[in-house]
């Protein structure tokens, strides 16, 4: 039964519409503890792709100094 009381005040359950759980909710999962299997997944990903970019770069670098006049 609704009293009227603010969230604060409220010593019981509170009464959230759907739209307001899926929320709540969404926030939770994005705030969830990864598991272990994920956080090697995401290291790994992350490493491989600053590798790749540094080779590239590297790769462009030698490159462009076959251009260099000194």
């Amino acid at each position: 039964m609704p009293t009227g009381q603010s969230v604060g005040e409220c010593s019981g359950y509170v009464l959230v519409s759907g739209s307001e759980y899926s929320v709540y909710a969404l926030v939770q999962e994005a705030f969830a503890m990864p598991s272990k299997e994920d956080a090697i997944e995401w290291s790994t990903g992350c490493c491989v792709v600053v590798i790749v970019w540094f080779v590239l770069g590297r790769m462009a670098g030698s490159v462009a100094g076959m251009f260099n006049d000194r």
